[in-house]
């Protein structure tokens, strides 16, 4: 066993520790796009905790959202299996198997756009994730307890949107129920707090520019507009033309739903690389989705799940400011 696949299976052994036990039976899904280190090291790391790890490759989806092959599809709603882990290359929390896995009450965890460097030692694996924990707490119950949230940015992004009855959480790499009493997951590596508005009431203007979806780093901010719970417009250069593109051709209207999510990153660990996996985490930015919203108990049903992360948001509920350039204010 080289050294780096002993390294890996080390970093792996953290996730695996807070969302499993001995004798669990932990499905491992990967596709071709992904570096065979990774999945080699999580098989090992859950066989050092004395769980039986299976894997599955398949080819990588069309798109973000889409489901898995079918037989991975069967073998994840297996009863015997304990916990799910994404290892694949495309974003798959928005997809229908998901669902599935929340209704059956199955555990699992993002790994989607996992690269080894991210595992690298003083990296957004390593950070602190009860301290990030207690952070994000924080900041989801101003988010349950509010009704409405705004976010705006020198960009140019100014959107409200309605939180009426929509709970906060804290995503920091434990189990966490998405619906009551159901299954649930986290990410790894993890850290954010975020409240998914109700649809129909996003109005206004979002400019991402960090890092998004299918494209990677921004060279040009993509903007959208906002009106009635919708994306109505698409601006910027070539990978906005890439964005709409991919929604033109879903030909799906509810995934033009926005904002399917308005999340504040914690993991100060992050230095941005043009991987949503890890770049949506960094520390005082914030995502906003585009799309689906079932799986966080929304009631947008939709093919696409799209996102993109501001660097440097002002977010406030009913008046009070949680984010303002590069800071969390409520962090002590």
């Amino acid at each position: 066993m080289s050294q780096k696949l002993i390294e890996i299976a080390k970093v792996f052994q953290t996730p695996l520790k807070l969302n499993a036990k001995a004798g669990d039976k932990v499905l491992i899904i990967t596709d071709t796009g992904m570096d065979p280190l990774l999945w080699q090291g999580l098989a090992t790391a859950a066989s050092c905790l004395d769980m039986e790890p299976v894997v599955t490759v398949m080819t990588p989806r069309a798109h973000h959202a889409a489901n898995p092959a079918s037989p991975v599809v069967h073998a994840a709603r297996d009863p015997e299996v304990d916990l799910v882990v994404y290892l694949t290359s495309t974003a798959m929390a928005h997809s229908r198997l998901t669902d599935d896995l929340v209704d059956a009450n199955k555990k699992f965890i993002l790994m989607e756009e996992l690269t080894v460097a991210m595992l690298a030692p003083g990296g957004p694996a390593w950070a602190d994730y009860e301290v990030m924990n207690r952070l994000g707490l924080k900041i989801a119950q101003v988010y349950t307890q509010g009704s409405q949230v705004r976010v705006t940015c020198p960009n140019g992004t100014d959107l409200t949107a309605s939180i009426v009855g929509r709970p906060g959480r804290s995503i920091a790499g434990m189990p966490l129920a998405l619906h009551p009493g159901k299954g649930g997951g986290c990410a790894f590596p993890d850290g954010e707090s975020h409240v998914c508005p109700v649809e129909g009431t996003g109005e206004g203007r979002v400019v991402f520019d960090l890092t998004a979806h299918s494209v990677g780093l921004l060279k040009e901010p993509i903007i959208l507009t906002v009106k009635n719970g919708l994306v109505t417009d698409i601006e910027g250069g070539a990978q906005a033309q890439t964005w709409r593109r991919i929604l033109e051709q879903a030909n799906d209207p509810p995934s033009y739903n926005c904002p399917a999510e308005i999340s504040i990153g914690l993991n100060r660990n992050v230095t941005p690389t043009g991987s949503m996996r890890t770049d949506k985490k960094m520390y005082a930015t914030s995502h906003i989705g585009v799309g689906d919203t079932i799986v966080l108990g929304g009631t947008c049903h939709a093919k696409l799940r799209l996102e993109g992360v501001i660097r440097h948001p002002e977010i406030s509920v009913d008046g009070q400011t949680l984010t303002r350039g590069g800071r969390i204010l409520l962090d002590a």
